[in-house]
């Protein structure tokens, strides 16, 4: 986590940098996560959401390429989604992507199938 100076822009925000295309569909969506390094831990709120990767936003500072683990926690269910290890990929203001590098096979398929749910 790191100071405002140090934030990267979004892919689609960089200049000279071409947008990425994404592996994965985003959905609008809700919720709140909750993510940890070392023995820090923030909040934050989700405001879209795929099986790879989410935009969130939270008044915690985070730096492009921090390593984090990651609790998502959706409406209605009482055990949180758990990704093992995801990297900032992008920051801006309060905003920042996620990429999800390793996550269960049983923890995808909870976000595949409350995507399907809600597409």
């Amino acid at each position: 986590m790191t100071d405002q100076g140090n934030r990267a822009q979004p892919p689609s925000q960089e200049t000279g940098q071409k947008k990425k295309i994404r592996k994965a569909r985003r959905v609008e969506f809700g919720c709140t996560l909750t993510f940890s390094v070392d023995e820090i831990e923030a909040g934050a709120k989700v405001t879209n959401l795929s099986t790879t990767g989410c935009r969130a936003e939270s008044a915690t500072n985070v730096a492009a390429g921090l390593e984090l683990r990651v609790l998502i926690h959706l409406p209605n269910e009482m055990e949180p989604v758990a990704v093992e290890r995801a990297v900032v990929r992008w920051v801006s203001g309060d905003a920042f992507g996620l990429h999800f590098v390793f996550l269960y096979p049983s923890q995808r398929e909870r976000l595949r199938a409350l995507l399907e749910k809600i597409k």
